[in-house]
């Protein structure tokens, strides 16, 4: 018998409701989910204790269920890196302007609380998995929290956002708690059972939050909602299909949600099996690398090693992308069993190489979400200007002055503190007016400006501009600001080359959002 938290109801007291309640009264279900919140709060060892009864429950240590659970494991990863992709490039052109945001923060509480209902129940009651996994994502899938804390859904986006289109690893969304779990089973004596568990179960807890932030996304943007898909290896097979009462959805969500949920559940009602039936018999595929589709009229070829010696299709639409993927890691896997170690997820996996985490209490505005997302795209360019068409990159060659600008632009970004951020805007127009080639491609300084100040919600940016130019007039080698806090000496800037700087527009072929 497969596991499931409901084994364990009887034992642990603040364990989730009957997942039919999600669909037959989802007001009641979500009374009944704050409430096994509240009972369990703070009781963590929980989480480790399902974690260890899986790791040493019978049906794990089959090893026909070890390999099928990582098999399932590794869809879901993939599964999960479609999702926040998808996510990524749907947010980023409403973050750039602040729309997402500006929506987001206007809807009123019940509005939010709302949308994150109706994004809950089509997870939950479509993948069963998912209904379990919600008791691990207390912080982020309490409906409550999402009323009465409009930033809580832009923090969630912010972190699953991925570094690049072809993210092999999905992000992880941070929690201390899990994070702590991940850290002990770091030990070289933690058994094979045990990282499959903690595969499985992160992997689940970071799909359900996922797919919720994407509904909610997509929601406040009237956007097309996202697809959910059965974790199952092998061919498809029709599942009892849940019919929600419309009436009880329209109760607990109200009218808009409730149009928007119904239609979710009609797709998947008659579309999940479809949806993998397609797959096996219709030929529709997403390329291995770029996840591009085909047009179901022609089969991408597939891995012939893979599929001869495990069963498992890998497709790609082009030998472009086959040639990626095999440099990207294919080369290690190919034809070979999964390995628990590429499931299992380290707990600093998904920090930006550039640009670290914010802080505690400072709260990125969601141009500057934009504008943190933009350069872990490109991460050889310092920062990004926006233009009617296409983007107008800084680069800063030189290691001494890149090291200062980069050092600036991340106490910025992770603090919102004011003189960094003066520092930073007074530097980029001290770039403007000296650069020619700006000018060429349209950069305004004005434009530039009121950008920086959207970013970072700094609408006195101008009179801190002025000041650091005056304190600028004052330094011996008309030194900016960030140049002498950067350790740069008067010598040292008089002699810099002439390759200091380089600035364009940002090539059309990476212009992807």
């Amino acid at each position: 018998m497969s596991f499931s938290l409901a084994n364990f109801s009887a034992q642990t007291p603040g364990m989730p409701p009957d997942i039919q309640l999600a669909s037959s009264d989802p007001l009641a279900w979500e009374k009944r989910w704050e409430q096994a919140f509240t009972v369990a709060k703070g009781r963590w060892s929980v989480a480790e204790e399902c974690l260890h009864k899986f790791a040493i429950s019978p049906y794990i240590q089959n090893p026909k269920n070890q390999e099928a659970t990582i098999r399932c494991t590794h869809s879901l990863r993939n599964i999960l890196c479609d999702l926040q992709t998808r996510a990524t490039y749907d947010a980023s052109p409403f973050l750039a302007k602040n729309e997402l945001q500006r929506r987001w923060m206007s809807a009123s509480p019940a509005r939010r609380g709302e949308i994150i209902l109706a994004g809950l129940v089509a997870a939950c009651t479509n993948v069963p998995p998912l209904h379990d996994a919600r008791l691990w994502c207390e912080k982020e899938m309490s409906v409550e929290s999402h009323r009465q804390d409009p930033r809580l859904f832009l923090e969630l986006l912010e972190e699953m956002m991925v570094p690049n289109p072809t993210v092999a690893a999905p992000t992880y969304i941070s929690n201390p708690e899990w994070d702590a779990i991940a850290a002990s089973q770091q030990s070289p004596t933690t058994t094979v059972y045990a990282k499959i568990a903690l595969a499985k179960f992160l992997g689940e807890r970071n799909l359900l939050i996922g797919y919720v932030v994407t509904f909610a996304l997509c929601s406040i943007l009237d956007l097309p909602l996202p697809e959910l898909y059965q974790m199952k290896s092998g061919k498809p097979s029709k599942s009892q299909e849940i019919q929600p009462s419309e009436d009880r959805v329209r109760a607990a969500c109200g009218e808009e949600a409730s149009k928007a949920f119904s239609k979710v559940v009609r797709e998947m009602g008659k579309g999940m099996y479809a949806q993998k039936k397609e797959v096996y018999e219709s030929g529709k595929q997403y390329c291995q690398t770029c996840r591009k589709p085909n047009d179901t009229t022609t089969k991408y070829p597939r891995c012939k090693r893979c599929w001869d010696t495990v069963e498992r299709q890998v497709v790609y639409c082009s030998s472009e992308c086959q040639k990626v993927d095999w440099k990207a890691g294919h080369k290690k896997e190919c034809g070979k069993q999964f390995q628990l170690e590429d499931l299992t997820p380290s707990i600093h996996e998904q920090q930006s190489p550039q640009i670290g985490p914010r802080l505690s209490g400072f709260k990125r505005p969601g141009a500057l979400l934009f504008q943190v997302a933009q350069l872990r795209l490109y991460p050889a360019y310092d920062y990004l200007i926006f233009l009617e068409e296409g983007q107008a990159y800084f680069s800063f060659p030189h290691p001494p002055i890149r090291a200062a600008f980069r050092t600036c632009r991340d106490k910025a970004m992770t603090t919102g503190d004011r003189h960094a951020v003066a520092m930073l805007a007074h530097f980029l127009l001290f770039v403007d007016n000296n650069a020619s080639q700006l000018k060429k491609i349209g950069v305004d300084p004005d434009d530039m400006m009121e950008q920086i100040q959207t970013e970072y919600d700094f609408p006195e940016i101008l009179r801190a501009v002025d000041e650091m130019g005056q304190r600028m007039s004052l330094d011996s080698a008309q030194r900016p600001p960030l140049i002498v806090d950067g350790g740069i000496s008067a010598t040292e800037w008089k002699a810099i080359p002439s390759t200091w700087l380089d600035v364009g527009i940002v090539p059309s072929s990476r212009n992807r959002v």
